[in-house]
């Protein structure tokens, strides 16, 4: 009974954890992309079409609908999960308001790209024209999100830039090696780049839980009258020492320095 209730209290702090909601999305697209790759029965689309033509296939048209749905909303949870992230940021002046606020969008307008892929496959010419405006929406606002995030904060590490940068270029490369040069499948393209895009919102999301914790850990240790870090007190002490060394080494009325102001030089 005891080891139930734990369990059940445990619940809505995993639906407020970002990397709840992450392993969410990744595990419904895993399984989604899998079962309707599987159960699809046509394969042209491997050689020539893209992904959403598994969309229309009779054997998984509503797999990708469900996967994309619910890819949709994870996307929506995770933007709501990290309200708290952004809020401790904000608290510690690594962000500013807007800059939440236009975060949280990207989150919003993303999971809702994604939901109407699924909603509106390419069966007519209006549902193809929204089906493709949301799955080009979908990648680019995603990406746009993360690096804006990494600008507005200031400084991810440059891990997080090197890793950045190699995926921006990859996908770029990606797809104008599939689109234009067609020296591989589409629908490969598109699965390597959601793989690349995906690993890469791992990352951003576990360098802003880094700059969270450590952010409001010091804020902790001041407020409670325990000691800033040794590099911070350094720098506050010489910043102190330069500070008294200017108001007391002043020359006297003759224009000498006191003896205590002054240095004998070597002969």
């Amino acid at each position: 009974m005891v080891q139930s209730e734990r369990r059940l209290a445990l619940l809505p702090a995993a639906a407020r954890s970002p990397r709840s909601w992450l392993s969410v999305m990744t595990a419904t697209g895993l399984i989604g992309g899998g079962l309707a790759i599987s159960r699809a029965t046509e394969s042209h689309w491997q050689l020539r079409m893209s992904l959403s033509r598994l969309g229309v296939d009779h054997g998984s048209a509503w797999i990708v609908t469900l996967t994309s749905l619910g890819l949709g909303m994870s996307l929506l949870a995770l933007g709501w999960s990290l309200e708290r992230t952004f809020a401790g940021l904000r608290s510690t002046g690594r962000l500013s308001r807007w800059a939440a606020r236009l975060l949280s969008l990207g989150f919003i307008v993303a999971g809702v790209a994604v939901a109407l892929t699924g909603l509106f496959p390419i069966n007519n010419r209006n549902a193809t024209i929204i089906h493709n405006l949301a799955g080009f929406t979908f990648p680019i606002v995603l990406m746009t999100t993360i690096a804006g995030g990494r600008l507005a904060i200031g400084s991810l590490g440059g891990r997080f830039d090197r890793f950045s940068a190699g995926i921006i270029a990859g996908v770029v490369v990606l797809f104008v090696a599939t689109h234009w040069l067609s020296l591989m499948p589409y629908g490969l393209m598109e699965l390597i780049c959601f793989g690349l895009i995906g690993s890469w919102l791992w990352l951003f999301e576990a360098r802003l839980r880094s700059l969270t914790h450590g952010g409001l850990g010091m804020r902790r240790q001041v407020a409670a009258g325990g000691r800033l870090p040794v590099s911070s007190g350094r720098r506050l002490a010489w910043r102190s020492s330069s500070v008294a060394e200017q108001g007391t080494h002043k020359p006297l009325v003759g224009g000498s320095n006191p003896p205590s102001a002054t240095r004998s030089q070597p002969d």
